[in-house]
């Protein structure tokens, strides 16, 4: 496994559409063309899921399926899936000689005009899929949607997932400012399934989408309640569509908000695929759906590397925003079912600490803390921690590998739960797997 080979910056220079576009036509990518069998998938908390859900079910009835999601949690490869089969390094390192030459040449037919990481890895995925004849493509968008490379595609089926406070220098300074950030990922005459946490601004959002135009689709207007049943072996699921009638899924995806997620998956299929959704409904969707997994979200780790009864070593969730916080502590309450926990502690500077912190403090008093390479320093979390729960037990870990050291003593049966967002996430699962195999 590896990292990407292009070294480029997070962010490019300005806005980057127009640039995309061009090194697109370099490499010969028609992106109208491919947006038409395409589903771009936007918003602020499970887009992944809702992604991987959908190359699943697209996968199931037939059609050569590319998924296309970020970040990646330990090698670069994993944002490229094709049939369900993540890329190889020989093939990405391919690639990524023919769009690092695309790159290297409109920086000099353009000087100054930087492409970003995040535009290059979107066209690897795009080229990709193109000279392997992938069918489908499911492609989840970036921090945004009106400045994002995935608008390019003019996708006709879009899915806002969720709408939460998040990178709002960039985005906008408030959710109804997110949310029309986020609408804009959508052309003219698109179908833009919304999630329920956009209920909040359906009347801006409505006349917004009527004015692009777009076609809004209310989740909440096709959906019953759901029922959710989250246990550590599985996760019971019951949607109710208005039409259709229940869907029970088994899933390993764990967490309450994985039912809003599969609602919205669900109106896509109906809109991309209305023969596969009406005709396969509820079994044939169920099955698929079955075998979805997204890992570092709500991912249950159990003790050691071939123990397979469930019992769990340590559950952790790349939850990055207050909301997708405030989900992963309402799921591992579920999941721990009365346990004891003990939280492993670490965040990124750039994030809503504050408002992560209010939510996750009341929730354990057993705290492991530790920092990320440019986070938040351990000392400073702390005691932001302890001001806000000054009866919680904190100790102090350098390393994801020490915090898991020190987190396991005394043995005390207590389950480890990381929280704290992304590359924390990706830390403590390297850390785990690393120690439960002695590698």
């Amino acid at each position: 496994m590896r990292a990407s080979t292009l070294d480029l910056p997070r962010f490019g220079d300005g806005v980057g559409l127009a640039r995309t576009a061009a090194i697109a036509a370099r490499l010969g990518l028609d992106l109208p063309a491919i947006g038409r069998r395409s589903v771009v998938i936007a918003g602020s908390n499970g887009k992944g899921s809702v992604a991987r859900m959908l190359g699943g079910l697209f996968q199931a009835a037939g059609e050569r399926t590319g998924l296309f999601t970020s970040p990646h949690l330990q090698a670069f490869n994993e944002r490229f899936e094709l049939a369900g089969e993540m890329i190889a390094d020989n093939r990405l390192q391919a690639l990524e000689a023919q769009i690092g030459a695309a790159v290297s040449d409109h920086l000099a037919d353009h000087p100054g005009d930087q492409a970003c990481a995040f535009e290059a890895g979107f066209l690897t995925a795009l080229l990709w899929f193109e000279q392997a004849g992938a069918e489908r493509l499911v492609i989840e968008a970036g921090i945004g949607g009106r400045y994002d490379p995935t608008r390019l595609l003019q996708a006709p089926v879009v899915a806002l997932v969720s709408l939460d406070r998040e990178h709002m220098p960039l985005l906008g300074h408030t959710l109804r400012e997110v949310a029309l950030d986020k609408l804009d990922v959508a052309p003219p005459g698109a179908r833009v399934v919304i999630g329920r946490s956009f209920e909040g601004e359906r009347p801006v959002l409505a006349v917004m989408a009527g004015l692009k135009p777009v076609r809004p689709l209310w989740v909440a207007d096709q959906y019953g309640p759901s029922g959710s049943e989250d246990r550590l072996a599985g996760h019971h699921i019951t949607i109710r569509h208005r039409e259709r009638g229940p869907l029970r899924v088994l899933t390993p995806m764990h967490g309450r908000f994985q039912a809003d997620n599969l609602e919205v998956a669900l109106e896509v299929l109906a809109e991309a695929r209305p023969d596969l959704f009406a005709n396969n409904w509820p079994g044939s969707v169920a099955e698929a759906l079955a075998h979805c997994t997204n890992p570092a979200r709500m991912e249950v780790l159990p003790l050691g590397a071939d123990d397979g009864d469930g019992e769990p070593g340590l559950i952790i969730d790349a939850g990055h925003s207050p909301a997708g916080i405030a989900a992963a502590v309402s799921g591992v309450a579920t999941l721990l079912d009365g346990r004891p926990a003990r939280l492993l502690l670490a965040m990124s500077a750039d994030k809503s600490v504050d408002a992560m912190l209010d939510r996750l403090a009341p929730a354990f008093d057993d705290v492991v803390v530790s920092a990320l390479p440019g986070g938040v320093p351990a000392a400073l979390l702390e005691a932001a921690y302890r001001q806000r729960n000054p009866r919680a037990r904190l100790q102090l870990a350098p390393t994801a590998a020490q915090a898991i050291a020190a987190a396991q003593l005394p043995q005390d049966g207590r389950v480890l739960v990381g929280l704290g967002g992304l590359f924390w996430a990706a830390a403590l699962r390297d850390a785990w797997l690393m120690a439960c195999t002695g590698a």
